[in-house]
Order: structure tokens, then sequence, then C-alpha cells
């Protein structure tokens, strides 16, 4: 009883010394300046946002808009209005429309300690740090518990519709970041927690460096590096996780080869080189099985998306059937910060001559053309890995192996939508008072699909959910790669 008096009386001083510094480090604005960046906000989502009533109709945005600009006071700071308009993008329910915090709150030198896991809805521990045994369940942070803390952390992590994979994938990765923003900057965390063995713990641990915790993150059990004989997880995680350019390895007492693509990002010719030399290798080995795993591919550029599958596939495929922008102007130009692409050519040129109701809309793919099968491509059989980290154009990527009735998609909902998504033209905004930065993606592109019962505001499921267990976690096994490789050994 003493020591639970005593928790919370550290846990009740931690309180005000969190309030009082986190107060410190925000920046105060007057309800004139924010309303002057919430009138700019407003007028960019409702002129230029593609799919900005598909989950909430207009009169409830409006309103979400009038009470939140009601909620303003003098006495309002920098990441409140940050909030306040996760609040109103969350509702939005779009994977690329991102909010990005100003940078007032300054996580550098006191970050949340642990390197966590979401398994089901619950947070356990990833690695053995601190004396915490990996996959221990954290039952409460500061007092707070985790099931509370785990759904205000939901608004951090943009999705494609009703999808929470891409939410929890986010969050476990950005855990220190979300929660500052959430709760402020505290030096020292409370932890309750239930090891393995079930016996229930409480710790205090010290705030770290990010640039620590970001070493520390390497060493995740859920990245495998056990399950692969690396004895040193900080390699592993470069060579295999940090690794953006397409690679293989091989099972050879299966004849399976397994190809890892971890980004569709870089050099569109130099990406299509790598895969030739890749899958000439392949097949003069004469592999049988192929794995291609995009569990941590978050995107990149469509064609090399399109590359490849056409690698992979024996039949010619579609990727989208309509692509689809609201205004052929950015509105609010004045606070644009950057585009990757010429404004006039991409919306101008390629849309001014098929205008509809209520906007401009293409019914063809200018990639059609090379949707084909590769002269070079693998002719045996294919699964592909996915999770919810698998988002845009590799997401894209997953609905054509979905497609596929000859290819099986194994592991969890990707992040990106199933029936559509927003993309291709990216505009990058920076609010005048506030200074938080917003990205726009200007088009919808709705996907060609074979399944048409799928849930709207879904990702692409896969053919066979495999899900990591606890028991996994602590193994280090990665049971989605091993389901494959017994299939394969029948």
């Amino acid at each position: 009883m003493q020591n639970y008096i005593v928790q919370k009386t550290r846990l009740g001083i931690l309180f005000w010394i969190t309030i009082i510094y986190t107060l410190s480090a925000q920046k105060r604005i007057d309800s004139l300046a924010i309303s002057e960046d919430f009138r700019i906000f407003e007028n960019i989502l409702k002129k230029g946002h593609p799919s900005i009533y598909e989950y909430i109709d207009k009169d409830s945005l409006d309103y979400l808009f009038t009470t939140t600009k009601e909620s303003f006071t003098n006495e309002f700071s920098d990441i409140e209005a940050y909030k306040k308009m996760l609040q109103i993008t969350n509702t939005i329910k779009d994977g690329h429309l991102l909010l990005f915090a100003p940078n007032t709150i300054k996580t550098n030198q006191y970050y949340f300690p642990l390197i966590l896991k979401i398994i089901n809805t619950e947070l356990y521990t990833d690695t053995d740090d601190f004396g915490i045994p990996t996959g221990s369940k954290i039952h409460q942070i500061n007092g707070r518990k985790v099931v509370k803390i785990l759904e205000k952390l939901k608004k951090y992590a943009p999705a494609d519709g009703y999808n929470l994979t891409k939410k929890y994938r986010d969050i476990e990765l950005k855990f220190g970041l979300f929660y500052a923003y959430e709760y402020g900057i505290e030096r020292q965390f409370n932890i309750t927690y239930i090891t393995p063995d079930g016996e229930e713990k409480i710790t205090t641990l010290e705030a770290e460096s990010f640039v620590k915790v970001k070493l520390r993150n390497t060493r995740r059990n859920s990245y495998f590096a056990k399950y692969h004989k690396q004895e040193n997880g900080f390699d592993f995680f470069n060579s295999y996780i940090g690794n953006k350019d397409p690679f293989v390895y091989y099972k050879e007492g299966l004849n399976t080869a397994i190809l890892v693509v971890n980004s569709f990002g870089g050099d569109i010719r130099i990406f299509k080189s790598k895969l030739i030399k890749i899958f000439k290798e392949i097949n003069k080995k004469k592999i049988r099985h192929l794995i291609v795993d995009v569990r941590n591919n978050d995107g990149g550029f469509r064609p090399n998306a399109v590359h490849l599958f056409s690698f992979i596939t024996n039949n010619t495929f579609r990727q989208i059937t309509s692509e689809y922008v609201a205004t052929l102007t950015v509105p609010e130009r004045e606070h644009v910060t950057r585009t990757f692409l010429n404004e006039k050519q991409f919306l101008t040129d390629k849309f001014k001559n098929h205008p509809i109701y209520d906007g401009w809309k293409l019914t063809f793919d200018d990639m059609q053309a090379i949707m084909v099968p590769d002269k070079n491509r693998f002719n045996g059989k294919v699964y592909v890995l996915i999770s919810g980290t698998t988002f845009s154009a590799g997401s894209t990527f997953a609905l054509n192996a979905k497609n596929d009735p000859n290819i099986t998609l194994i592991g969890e909902e990707t992040g990106g939508g199933y029936h559509f998504f927003n993309g291709e033209f990216p505009v990058y905004y920076e609010f005048p008072n506030s200074k938080i930065v917003m990205i726009m993606s200007m088009e919808k592109i709705d996907n060609y699909t074979e399944d048409k019962t799928i849930p709207k505001g879904s990702g692409v499921p896969p053919d066979k959910h495999i899900m990591l267990s606890v028991e996994d976690l602590i193994k280090g096994k990665d049971v989605q790669l091993d389901y494959i490789l017994k299939l394969i050994r029948g």
C-alpha cells in the first residue's frame, strides 16, 4: 500500500512538471492568427481535396469546421492547433493527407525509451532493454492505461478509409513522437507491465535521446534477425529492412527465391534494370517458387510497381479505372512550399479536356500499354507477403496480386485502400502562423478490382491472414514467411 502511495505521489509531481515544461515549449497563438490558418486549411481542403466527402457528408464536415473555429481562445498553442486540424483530417480518412507538427516540442533529448510492438491492439516490448523481457505486455504509462493511449494516438497516423493496420504499424514505429504530441514532454516514465511469465512489475525509466532509441529500434525482434540466423541486429537492419534496392536471397533446399522490395522509389530505369538482372538470375537457377516480400514497402513510383508485377504474371493486367481532380489549379498557392511536378502539365494539360459536373476525370490509364508480362518473367509459383506498412504504390502492387488467381497473398491487410486512394500530385503547404506543414495529394485514383465484395474503406486483404503472436515475437519467428516455406515443403 505504501509503495502504491509513493508511486501515485511521484506520478502527481511528474504530471505538474510535465505541464510546466510542455507549456513553456509550445508557441502561443492568438485567436485571429489561428483563425487565419484554419481559413486557409479549410479552403485548401474544400477546393482541392479529391475525395473530401467519401467518408463524411458536407453538412457534417461544415459543422465540424464551425465548432472547431468557435473553440479558439486567446490562450491557444500551435500544438493544440495541430491536434484540432488532425481531428478534421481524420474524418476525411486519406492516408496521403499528412500533417506535421510545428517544431516546438523538442523530442530529441526526451524520447520514450521502449521499443514496442502492437499485437491484437495491445502493446508489447519488442526488445529486452532495461531488464524488461521481450514480449512483456505494457499495462500503464505514467498512470495512463494503454488502451486509452492507443485510442488517442490513432489520430496521428493517417490511413486510407477505416484501415487500422497502417495506424498500428505507424504508432509502434513512432510511439515516442506521437506520445509527446499528445501528452507533452515527459522526462520519466512509470511503466506497469506484465512479463511473459505473468508477473506484474513496475519500473521507472528515464527519457532517452531520439538517437539512442533509433539505434535500439534496429534490434527489434519483429525484424526477425534471429529467424535469419543473423547475430548483429544493426547489420541485419541495414541489409534487409533499411535496404531500398530490390534484392534476392535463396532457400536452396526448397528451390525457392525470396525477393525483397522495400520501396518503389528511385529512378525508374535503374529499378527496371535491377529487376531484369534479378529475374535472369532466378530463371538461370531454375527456381520453382518465388516469394515477393513487400511488407515494408510504403510506396514510391507507380511505374516501378507495374514493372515488378510484369515479372511475376503470365497475363495482361490493369491497375486503375479512373483518375479524378476537383480543380485544375492549386488552391492557396501563396502558401505552397513545393510540388514535385509541373502544375500546368499535370493538372491543366492532363485533365482540361475531360470535365465532369464536379471536376475533371480520366477514364483510361496511360500506362496500360506496359501492363504485359515481361519476356524475363518468372513462370513458377508466386507468393506475395504484405502488411499494414504496405502502402500507396506498394498497396497497388498487392492489389494486382490479389486480382491474379495464380498468386497467393499472405500476411495482414495493407495500409493502402482497396477500392481507391489519393496520390500522384502532392502539394506541400506551410500555414503562416502556426507553421504546421500539410501535404495534400490532389488526385483520386479508382483501382481496378476483381472482387467487388470487399467493404469500402478496407485495405487490400490477404488470401490467407497470418498474424504475429506474442510467442512468435518472443522467439523472433517470421511466422508469415515460415507459413509459406511450410506450404512449399508440403
